[in-house]
């Protein structure tokens, strides 16, 4: 094994240098030098694999990274990565890391109302399995009441759901909002 020392790298700056160097750690959030030039490294390299990504068409990749340095807070390096250098594409980008914010939130809220579906729907199965399989009578009136009223609360998820699949795909621009002709999904609720 290679003694510690041959893995050290050093260098020496100046007054400016070194006053950068401490500004470049305080945008890092690192209080080490070592830290510091580790991440510098990493950062390069982020930057080196998005620009051959980029050239290969994998623009997705490049997203993919920009989206990751955003959510850890780097906004400097996103817009290093997006070749932005003036005040109003990097005020273009806040708007659109907002919008991709907003967005996000209302996929948790999609996701939340399908999971609610979900489980609805596997009480249901667990319910008629055991009566099933304890050989119970499956023409009882409260074993079907309680399946119809699970039945009901699980397509009133599933209006929620359109409602917001809906909202969702006028907000992003997939489909046009006309609100003279279009009925909504939770408006069509059947009633039991």
């Amino acid at each position: 094994m290679k003694p510690l020392k041959d893995k050290l790298v050093q260098a020496r700056l100046d007054e400016e240098e070194l006053a950068d160097f401490d500004e470049v750690k305080t945008l890092m959030n690192v209080s080490k030098n070592s830290d510091a030039i580790r991440q510098m490294v990493k950062d390069e390299m982020i930057l080196a694999k998005a620009k051959d990504e980029w050239k290969q068409g994998n623009i997705d990749t490049v997203t993919t990274l920009v989206t990751k340095l955003s959510d850890e807070g780097r906004l400097p390096l996103s817009e290093a990565l997006l070749g932005i250098t003036d005040t109003k594409t990097s005020s273009e980008l806040s708007i659109l890391q907002n919008q991709f914010a907003d967005i996000q939130t209302q996929m948790e809220g999609i996701m939340y109302s399908v999971t609610k579906m979900g489980n609805n729907l596997n009480q249901v199965a667990k319910v008629l399995n055991m009566a099933a399989k304890q050989d119970e009578d499956l023409t009882d009136t409260d074993l079907w009441k309680w399946i119809t009223s699970q039945l009901i609360e699980n397509s009133r998820y599933l209006s929620v759901l359109k409602k917001k699949l809906h909202d969702f795909k006028s907000e992003i621009g997939l489909i046009k909002e006309d609100d003279e002709t279009h009925v909504y999904p939770t408006n069509t609720r059947m009633s039991v």
